[in-house]
């Protein structure tokens, strides 16, 4: 039985700051098709970096999305 896709935008917060758009593609495309990202870094009035986050659009069966959002990384990544 085939899985029925559908296009999702997740929000990911929590990113360390000097993640890459490789990065998040190599780690998401393991449970969907990534047609987009963006990620967004927020900073400080000195220009200091506080928030990092990411947008990504993602082809994705409920299944899939469902094992994507309870994924955890290790505690020592």
């Amino acid at each position: 039985m085939e899985k029925k896709q559908v296009l999702k935008r997740l929000y990911v917060g929590g990113l360390g700051h000097t993640v890459s758009e490789a990065e998040l593609q190599e780690r998401f495309s393991k449970f969907g098709n990534v047609t987009d990202m963006e990620i967004v870094i927020r900073k400080d009035d000195q220009g200091n970096t506080m928030k990092t986050f990411a947008y990504i659009n993602i082809s994705i069966s409920e299944a899939d999305l469902k094992r994507c959002i309870i994924k955890r990384p290790a505690k020592n990544q």
